[in-house]
């Protein structure tokens, strides 16, 4: 299965038990800036934004397909192919059950897509922020690397910061620490998104404690 219809299937099934959906969407496929060297930094952080929409796009048409609503929540202004960001018309549309895709980052540059997911889960004040990864969760160092490190089934915000664990950014991981929204960090390809939501013991779960 390709991983677009895999995604399509996790949304499907999440949806079906009644869960709301918001969608950041980031462009590690097309391009990252950090690695994009021959750039300039901020244009590379552009490019990225773009690669954003892309994708955006491409998770939009299937899920239209697979008989979803959906709209596309754009941070950068691209007229005739996705609507600029607007809280309360978005909102709107999320509390009606409908899936909301948000491309373009925070709409600037030198800030991650972790960023504009906490930004967005801030904004939508919801009840967590699931970040799907390649690995089972949080690890005290890089498990490709060290095959001796620890896993965490549970951290609090204090403890995260306390062990310098690189779970997303500073600036994404502050908005969750202020706003007091728990984060759940998974294997993706492992797990599927309704045994985080149906609370199975998946992946790390960090919290105010």
């Amino acid at each position: 299965m390709s991983s677009i219809k895999y995604t399509v299937q996790q949304i499907t099934e999440a949806t079906r038990m009644g869960t709301k959906i918001g969608i950041v969407v980031g462009a590690g496929n097309i391009i990252r800036g950090r690695d994009a060297r021959e750039l300039d930094k901020i244009d590379a952080d552009l490019c990225g934004m773009m690669g954003t929409v892309i994708n955006g796009l491409i998770l939009c048409s299937v899920l239209k397909q697979a008989g979803h609503r959906v709209k596309i929540s754009s941070a950068v202004a691209i007229d005739g192919i996705a609507e600029s960001f607007n809280k309360f018309k978005d909102l709107e549309f999320y509390d009606s059950g409908g899936v909301v895709i948000f491309v373009g980052g925070t709409g600037n540059p030198l800030f991650t897509t972790d960023t504009a997911a906490a930004l967005r889960a801030a904004e939508f004040d919801v009840d967590v922020l699931i970040k799907g990864t390649k690995v089972a969760g949080v690890y005290s160092a890089d498990p490709h690397t060290n095959k001796n490190a620890t896993f965490y089934e549970t951290l609090t915000y204090r403890q995260i910061i306390a062990k310098d664990l690189q779970v997303m950014d500073l600036a994404a991981f502050n908005i969750c620490r202020e706003t007091r929204i728990p984060i759940c960090v998974y294997n993706f390809t492992k797990y599927t998104l309704s045994d985080v939501l149906s609370g199975k013991k998946v992946g790390t779960l960090i919290s105010g404690g």
